[in-house]
């Protein structure tokens, strides 16, 4: 790590150092696309010093990839850990860290809980136009939750002539996925507008249908040459019923939750004058969720039902203007967060009595600074951030990375940086299970990485080598409780290391072929324990359900008149998890799994005709492995799905 931050040291100074006869030497090598979720102004791939991997629709699209969750899991550093079948709880644990570490948003809008979690198990691909993933402490430009990395889903953008889509598959477990929609452009503006259905009868023999309905959409309007309005929209409603209880046991015939999510963005920018930029953005997420059941008893059935409401409001505006060899944003946001959760019980078919509630209200002001700047061959990222929440002490962030390319088609990046994470409101309020701790501390991290890109064959290939060491502090542990009420509470006991690297490399074999592979490492282990700690964990243990190696692989073939096909593997070490059958929980191991998935699509023809109709296929583990991602959980096996997509254009 030493020589890590040695080197990073010495990039910087070259880059201050600089002339400007270096800055005449441009190279030549790009490596293409430009991001929005790593900074605040938009930036080409080579001018960022974080590591960032995007996927398209279309990709997804023609691997028939239907969750967000499942396009995640080729990502480098990403482990997603689903409690079974379709529509059950899913997480994200990037580069190592806790699952509420992972900011997600859509169009712009925060759509985590307080205090960071996000179930991915009701966000589709539906009418996705990319998805951004972002690996490091990104608090600095997203505030809160960022604290390993970002996800990022955006809507489709309408673009060329007015067309219509629709596509129709069915197959195993009862799977039936119908969605429609119609997207164009004319001169500066477009739209789209898409809205799916999706359904399942699960893989357990009862209580396992799933279903979602999902609604989206997007307007862009330029009113002059120098305005730009982006509108979007995003709806949910899911259902899923499940028979497990905590520990995996099939036990219960009526328990299910029900989601309903609404989230719109509005993102206004206006060009002042030449490289002055003003930006202001709003976004709105609205969730409400509840969990229902029913429980018989010698003394008759009770109905349980929890729910909870969760409102986030947020406002942005930024400055974005020209400076010496670079580009200078500045802003300030205002957020509110507002949850509120109760629990109430009685039997069916009368008013349920509430036995447990709590609000939580948060409010938080931040302003930011961020420079970009590029001279030759060298490349700056630096900003800052001051988040000010309601119920804590300010929070400082920075980022600060920089760039060389060595040779051309080479380059070497390093950066510092840092992120933090308010605490969920359950963890500070009491209810009636735990006693909150209002004198919690925020979370933090640390995280230092260097990397090595290169690009090949005149362009047709990468190779992205990448070393990473977090340190997590003041992380947020329970505290089990003792007699009278055995209530539970939460602190800041623990502190936990991640450190590893990424090997990726991506090529194009040939025409219409490509292939893909990526393999990561990971240590992340408790590194210490305060003197209140009461649990079972040890300083060097490892932290739950994170493999220690993980890898994926592809390679897909797009034929010029529509023809697809693809193939993906992926794997996923041991990882140790908790056997919550008995009590008190021993710590087992889960088996090293691979996976693979397949899928193609043809295009139909007609008296020597292309017709706009495509057969699809898509088999989801295709050896029909058994295998467990949360232990005593099964995962599904083989599924088969058939159908067809048709896409015509519209006068």
């Amino acid at each position: 790590m030493k020589t890590a931050l040695l080197i990073f040291a010495v990039i910087s100074a070259q880059l201050v150092s600089s002339s400007a006869a270096a800055a005449q030497q441009p190279d030549t090598v790009v490596l293409g696309g430009v991001v929005i979720s790593a900074t605040k102004a938009p930036s080409s791939r080579d001018a960022l010093t974080q590591s960032v991997t995007v996927i398209t629709g279309d990709d997804l699209r023609s691997r028939g990839v239907l969750s967000v969750a499942e396009a995640l899991r080729t990502v480098p550093g990403a482990a997603i850990v689903s409690n079974g079948s379709f529509g059950s709880l899913t997480s994200l644990f990037l580069r190592g860290g806790e699952s509420r570490y992972t900011r997600f948003l859509i169009d712009g809008v925060p759509v985590n809980a307080v205090g960071g979690f996000f179930d991915l198990s009701h966000l589709t691909t539906d009418n996705v136009e990319r998805i951004e993933i972002v690996r490091g402490p990104a608090s600095v430009v997203h505030g809160a939750d960022a604290v390993s990395g970002v996800v990022q889903i955006f809507t489709r953008q309408g673009s060329g002539p007015v067309r219509a889509t629709s596509r129709l598959r069915a197959g195993t477990y009862g799977t039936l996925d119908a969605d429609a929609g119609v997207s164009g452009s004319r001169g500066g503006s477009g739209f789209s507008l898409h809205g799916a259905r999706h359904s399942t009868d699960g893989i357990l023999p009862f209580n396992n249908e799933y279903r979602n309905e999902t609604v989206s959409g997007s307007t862009r309007f330029r009113p002059d040459d120098r305005t730009t309005l982006n509108l979007s929209t995003r709806g949910t409603h899911a259902e899923y019923h499940y028979p497990t209880d905590f520990a995996g046991n099939v036990t219960d015939s009526n328990s299910y939750r029900d989601q309903r999510r609404l989230t719109v963005s509005l993102d206004a920018a206006r060009a002042i004058r030449p490289g002055i930029e003003l930006r202001a953005l709003a976004g709105t997420n609205d969730v409400t969720e509840f969990t229902d059941d029913v429980t018989s008893s010698n003394t008759g059935d009770i109905r349980d039902r929890y729910t909870s409401r969760n409102r986030r409001r947020r406002v942005e505006g930024r400055l974005a203007f020209g400076a010496p060899r670079g580009t200078i944003t500045v802003g300030a946001e205002f957020q509110r967060e507002r949850e509120r959760s109760g629990s109430a019980a009685g039997p069916p078919g009368e008013e349920l009595a509430d036995y447990s509630s709590f609000t939580g209200l948060r409010t938080t002001r931040a302003t930011y600074a961020e420079y970009l700047a590029s001279a030759g061959r060298f490349v700056l990222n630096a900003s800052g951030r001051v988040d000010d929440p309601s119920d804590f002490d300010r929070a400082v962030t920075y980022h600060v990375g920089s760039a060389v390319r060595l040779l051309p088609g080479s380059r070497l990046r390093g950066s510092l940086s840092t992120a933090y994470n308010a605490p969920a409101f359950y963890y500070l309020l009491d209810t009636d299970f735990t006693i909150g701790n209002p004198e919690l501390s925020p979370e933090g991290a640390r995280n230092a990485e260097l990397a090595f890109e290169q690009t090949m064959l005149g362009g047709r290939a990468s190779l992205t080598a990448t070393y990473f060491d977090q340190k997590f502090k003041q992380m947020i542990e329970y505290v089990s409780g003792g007699p009278p009420d055995f209530k539970g509470t939460y602190d800041n006991l623990r502190a936990a290391t991640s450190k590893g690297y990424e090997v990726e490399v991506a090529t194009a074999l040939r025409v219409g072929w490509a292939a893909t592979a990526s393999f990561t490492s990971l240590k992340a282990r408790v590194s210490e324990l305060s003197s209140g700690y009461q649990g079972d964990a040890s300083v060097g243990d490892e932290l739950l359900r994170r493999p220690r190696r993980s890898a994926s692989a592809g390679i897909s073939y797009a034929d010029p008149r529509g023809a697809s096909l693809s193939l993906t593997a992926r794997h996923a070490g041991k990882r140790p998890d908790f056997d919550f059958r008995t009590f008190p929980s021993p710590r087992v191991m889960l088996p090293a799994m691979t996976i693979m998935d397949a899928a193609a699509s043809l295009p139909l023809s007609a008296g020597g005709r292309r017709t706009p109709l495509q057969l699809t296929v898509r088999v989801d583990n295709v050896l029909d492995k058994r295998y467990e991602e949360v232990f005593n959980f099964e995962a599904p096996g083989r599924r088969i799905l058939l159908g067809g997509r048709i896409e015509t254009g519209m006068r």
